[in-house]
């Protein structure tokens, strides 16, 4: 029974925890991608598939890439239920709104 109520004390930092991260990733989308990178030849696979793939490549989960994707500031392409996105384009994105966050 101990352990049982160990868990619900512990709710309201998990909580906090997420939503903390959930800010971090809405500060780093908050800003529109000005230019697409190049895709590099170096590169073996330069794409992501799935939006499986996109939180792989991001580290993050499911709900938060599928957030990502929707808010329209990582590119994208669709092809039937296929969806694409380009490393170097979603590096960029990133990468352009950790610059305007300092």
């Amino acid at each position: 029974m101990k352990t049982e109520n160990l868990s619900f004390e512990r709710i309201p930092f998990a909580i906090s925890e997420i939503l903390a991260r959930v800010q971090k990733i809405e500060t780093l989308i908050e800003a529109t991608p000005t230019e697409t990178a190049e895709t590099t030849a170096t590169e073996p696979e330069p794409f992501i598939y799935g939006i499986t793939g996109l939180a792989k490549f991001l580290k993050c989960s499911l709900p938060t890439a599928q957030k990502i994707k929707n808010s329209g500031r990582i590119p994208f392409s669709q092809a039937e239920r296929t969806i694409i996105f380009k490393k170097a384009e979603v590096l960029s994105a990133l990468s352009n709104t950790n610059k305007k966050r300092r």
